[in-house]
């Protein structure tokens, strides 16, 4: 345990210029400190009151069964908790006004699209000043893909083909829904090819039944927008309700290799 002088000892005067020192060299390091100027500047984005809430719908719920005595009966409570939904977890905001990168880590729904992001190095791109559109994937969907094929999203040794797959996820280029909607309403077949960071492009259809915008691949996993297109400081945020795979994951598979 440290010992300290009494409040009212002076202090040494090698003491007070060493302690001098030691604050100039902080500064100056701190001066040395610039930001990539490729990394986005939210310092000089406008701030605003826009925000949207962000749902969750995958995470764990709180369960309490209504208490009962020892034969059975309930306890004196008037309203015993029963219920599956009584502790839902709650929605998240996201600013219009910050970047990709900071409303991705808030979103409890996207935690497993973020980690991801993260451990293939693909994450610091979405900090950048972009723009980007991105399509999010939801946990539900990345969970039951990873549960079905032995855990091999978070095998290091697939890293390069898990990138490539969030990849497809990520367009260049903003396009807020209203703008999405016009293009593939005006485009031959109500079709659109939307270049993306995986080198593949990613379709954006109009299911003729529905008369809803469809992302993925015709004629392979294919998926709903969820979230429509939430505007960031850096690009656009949309959730897709399921999963969406690129030309290349639909031939070849991951390494199952432990």
């Amino acid at each position: 345990m440290l010992s300290h002088p009494p409040r009212h000892a002076p202090l040494r005067r090698h003491g007070f210029l060493a302690l001098r020192a030691l604050m100039l060299a902080g500064m100056s390091v701190l001066g040395g400190c610039q930001q990539s100027p490729a990394r986005q500047d939210t310092y000089l984005t406008p701030i605003s009151t826009c925000a949207y809430m962000m749902p969750t719908v995958s995470g764990t719920r709180t369960y309490t069964r209504g208490r009962s005595g020892p034969s059975g009966a309930t306890t004196n409570q008037p309203n015993p908790v029963d219920s599956a939904v009584a502790y839902s977890n709650p929605q998240t905001p996201a600013f219009c006004d910050r970047p990709l990168s900071d409303t991705l880590r808030n979103s409890i729904e996207l935690a497993d699209y973020t980690h991801l992001l993260d451990s293939t190095g693909l994450f610091a791109t979405l900090q950048q000043a972009g723009p980007f559109t991105v399509f999010a994937l939801p946990n539900a969907a990345l969970e039951t893909y990873n549960a079905q094929n032995k855990d091999r999203l978070l095998n290091p040794a697939n890293t390069s083909a898990v990138r490539t797959m969030l990849g497809y996820t990520i367009v260049t280029g903003k396009w807020p829904h209203k703008a999405l909607r016009a293009a593939v309403d005006a485009a031959p077949g109500h079709s659109l090819s939307l270049p993306t960071l995986s080198g593949r492009n990613l379709s954006v259809w109009l299911d003729p039944q529905t008369d809803q915008i469809m992302v993925g691949t015709p004629h392979g996993p294919s998926s709903q927008l969820w979230v429509m297109g939430i505007p960031q400081s850096n690009g656009v945020l949309y959730f897709t309700r399921s999963l969406v795979l690129p030309p290349t994951e639909q031939t070849a598979p991951l390494s199952s290799t432990p």
